[in-house]
């Protein structure tokens, strides 16, 4: 065998490898994705007892009735608190009393796949795709217990499933979109966690390309698009409402890079706060006051 054969044999064989390298670990890796991110495994809520009045009520949505926290207050304008996957309504429990004391009503929901919630048809999370038909009945209720003006406060995931809603209804009463680590391109997300995974043998992060073959394993089994899962995207011709992004530096969940691009498709809309040394929805914890601020002074805006 002459040498050019014999380069030629290793080439081909350590392409075949890799190919079969990408396949194998991309099912792997896709199986992780569908446990992970798109399997259901709710946190039992448990009800705060904080410096504020909360009421549980529910609220209908287009698979059944959703259970919510509402927190009475004198103002119009309206806070949906949204919070992230497999979390609570307690999420944004830090911020009930300063809203509730500035005059703000609340509703801080339940939806689809929470614990003792109706399920997705689907049985998977769908990161706004379905999720939005909950903040539809959300927002019904609001309207018919006195709100003018509504804004939503999504968290992590749940920013997903508010931006799904804005970029879906042209409505005069929604005034805005708070977000918080916001979880808006599911696709880099993947991307992102896997490379902070090592691979089994060899010690490196899940390179791009399998993380593309575990992407396209997960559209097959479980019908995901991941396109229509980028909001960062539509966000430069579906957004019309003012949205105040806050994320922490050192999120490493869920990169702050997702809400500076968000501000970037659209910084006539988009103002980023971004909150030094901060990690995944710790931006309150870390510098509540400035955190407060913002917010209050994003919703004085929009009433």
């Amino acid at each position: 065998m002459s040498g050019r054969s014999l380069l030629r044999g290793i080439f081909w064989g350590a392409l075949a490898l890799v190919l079969v390298a990408h396949l194998l670990g991309g099912w792997q890796y896709s199986n992780r994705i569908i446990d992970e991110a798109f399997t259901p495994d709710p946190a039992p809520p448990v009800v705060p007892d904080g410096d504020y009045e909360l009421v549980e009520v529910t609220y209908q949505s287009t698979i059944g009735e959703m259970d919510a926290w509402y927190l009475p207050a004198p103002g119009t304008t309206w806070v949906i608190h949204v919070h992230g996957l497999n979390n609570t309504p307690a999420e944004p429990e830090p911020l009930f009393s300063s809203l509730q004391d500035a005059g703000y009503p609340q509703l801080s929901i339940a939806y689809r796949n929470d614990e003792n919630q109706p399920a997705d048809p689907s049985g998977f999370h769908q990161y706004g795709a379905t999720e939005w038909e909950d903040l539809l009945g959300a927002v019904d209720f609001a309207r018919d217990n006195g709100a003018r003006k509504i804004v939503f406060a999504g968290y992590s995931t749940g920013a997903s499933h508010s931006l799904s809603f804005v970029f879906r209804h042209n409505y005069d009463d929604i005034a805005g979109v708070i977000t918080d680590s916001a979880n808006i391109d599911m696709g880099s997300t993947i991307d992102f966690r896997g490379s902070q995974e090592q691979l089994p043998i060899i010690p490196i992060g899940v390179p791009p390309t399998m993380s593309w073959v575990a992407k396209f394993f997960t559209s097959l089994r479980i019908d995901v698009n991941w396109k229509s899962l980028d909001y960062i995207e539509k966000a430069e011709r579906s957004l019309r409402v003012p949205v105040l992004a806050i994320h922490g530096t050192d999120d490493e969940s869920i990169p702050i890079e997702q809400s500076i691009a968000l501000e970037e498709v659209n910084p006539e809309l988009v103002d980023l706060l971004a909150i030094e040394g901060a990690g995944h929805v710790e931006s309150f914890e870390t510098d509540f006051d400035t955190y407060i601020a913002a917010v209050l002074e994003f919703l004085d805006d929009a009433s």
